[in-house]
């Protein structure tokens, strides 16, 4: 049975008019692991490593500089004016303190982290057409198995000099710049339309995973290892993830070999989602709705930069945590981002299958939580002062918070032209250009007020403003310009 469909699509026959078979039982409980699943978990693991050769770096370069030497920029140190007095004083208990190998700068740094988001920025706004040109699994399989040997090689940039290291975090952007787009339009093929909210939760809850791998690892790996084995241990199980990736997945249900009947028959409504040879720029351009979720991107991003690529710098130079409180803080806060990734997702599709909400009102409903807790929690850290421990757990809660645009704004693309979505997810990279404005700026306005209070706050204002726009703009509805091809060629006929 199953091997009738396959011969439809093997003899061309277009994928919306393949007969497929009832279901049949696939067992006693009636209950199979499907390959959708194995597509998810893939693409979960891509999402991690991706996450974790993007953000080791911030870790890491705690350790690979020396803060214990003055390193001046104008009239000011590393460690902030106005930072807590255990920052002030250092901690003789760290065994990190001190060991670092290179005198770099803070605007060094800002720049090191920073640059990989100029790349990121300009191959994301393109990568989702090329996903959909080339094929989604073939570009996703190249960006992350690329962006593993350049991983393995950043030791030995950072030897050289900090440009040197920036130069290669620039081109690891430029490669991981389309691998979200592309998973983007594999899930939009595998996922059952009442299960899209759960599953491309579960599949970019990596992004949260990967840092709960890098934050809690890195100190392990560093005091065990040397601070060479962050990169080189992420580049490798990245190559090694590369050819599963190419072996389970394909661009279309309907081509795997190991598809079965009753999974064929699930996803079958997708058959009609189909990448267009031809996209709608003017018309796609003018849709204003679409221009909220760019800007929430572009705020998302930017609290990103302040949890997690700044967010151990800032623990330890300004609160005065010892690697290992850091370390265990940002581990705890994501994992619990991983969880809430989870369950922000579940929740949003019941609202929808059991008609509680609207789609729209439960997009609605989802970022409302979300930025509550992100904007509280970002507040509350700078009111919390020099209390670490509440600091930290504020710093959670605003990590906990974040995972909710996952299943708001992110999912724009797929609601509103679901045959553009991989276009339309890399244009939603246009916001990633906080990614590398972030630390630039942070880093001068720590300089410049001795603290950072000011860039946290200035944080929290963003992603509130952004949130606030997005909850007055959102939609769900298709656009008229998703069958864009159809209406050309139905023009052409006539």
């Amino acid at each position: 049975m199953c091997r009738g469909w396959r011969d439809q699509v093997e003899e061309g026959v277009p994928e919306t008019e393949v007969i497929l078979p009832s279901p049949q039982p696939s067992g006693p409980c009636g209950c199979r692991v499907g390959i959708r699943h194995v597509v998810v978990v893939l693409g979960l693991l891509g999402c991690m490593l991706d996450y974790l050769m993007r953000f080791g770096l911030s870790v890491a370069i705690v350790a690979m500089v020396n803060t214990t030497v003055i390193q001046p920029v104008g009239n000011h140190s590393v460690t902030p004016d106005h930072a807590c007095p255990a920052a002030l004083n250092g901690t003789s208990d760290d065994p990190m303190q001190g060991e670092g190998e290179f005198l770099w700068t803070v605007k060094e740094q800002g720049m090191i982290l920073g640059t990989f988001f100029w790349g990121y920025f300009f191959t994301k706004t393109i990568g989702g057409r090329i996903s959909e040109l080339v094929g989604a699994r073939e570009t996703m399989a190249v960006s992350i198995g690329v962006s593993g040997l350049l991983c393995l090689l950043s030791p030995t940039f950072a030897y050289i000099n900090p440009l040197a290291l920036a130069t290669l975090r620039f081109v690891m952007g430029m490669v991981q710049g389309p691998s979200f787009p592309a998973l983007y339009c594999v899930l939009l093929r595998w996922a059952p339309p009442d299960k899209l909210a759960t599953m491309t939760t579960i599949a970019f809850s990596g992004m949260s995973l990967g840092s709960v791998v890098a934050m809690g690892s890195s100190q392990w790996v560093v005091e065990h290892l040397g601070w060479q084995w962050v990169f080189w241990g992420a580049g490798a199980v990245a190559i090694l993830w590369t050819p599963f990736w190419l072996y389970f997945v394909r661009n279309s249900p309907c081509s795997h070999p190991l598809m079965s009947s009753q999974e064929a028959e699930l996803l079958a409504p997708n058959l009609v989602i189909k990448p267009k040879r031809r996209v709608p720029w003017g018309r796609l351009l003018r849709c204003w709705r679409f221009y909220p979720s760019i800007v929430g991107e572009l705020a998302s991003s930017w609290v990103a930069n302040l949890t997690t690529t700044q967010g151990p710098t800032f623990l330890k130079t300004q609160i005065g945590m010892n690697m290992e409180e850091v370390s265990f803080v940002l581990t705890v806060g994501q994992a619990c981002s991983w969880v809430s990734a989870f369950s922000i997702g579940r929740l949003s599709d019941w609202f929808i299958q059991s008609c509680h909400l609207k789609k729209a009102n439960t997009r609605r409903l989802i970022h409302s939580i979300g930025m509550v807790g992100v904007v509280v929690g970002l507040v509350s850290v700078v009111l919390a002062g020099c209390n670490k421990w509440l600091v930290a757990a504020m710093l959670m809660v605003a990590m906990i918070g974040s995972p909710a645009t996952l299943s708001s704004f992110t999912l724009t693309p797929m609601d509103i032209a679901p045959n553009y979505a991989g276009t339309l997810s890399g244009m939603l990279g246009i916001g990633n250009i906080s990614g590398f404005l972030a630390p630039l700026i942070t880093a001068e306005m720590v300089i410049q007020t001795g603290g950072w209070d000011a860039s946290i706050l200035l944080g929290a204002v963003i992603y509130m403003l952004a949130g606030l726009l997005y909850l007055a703009t959102v939609t769900t509805e298709v656009q008229e310009w998703n069958d864009y091809d159809e209406i050309l060629d139905s023009d052409d006929s006539e």
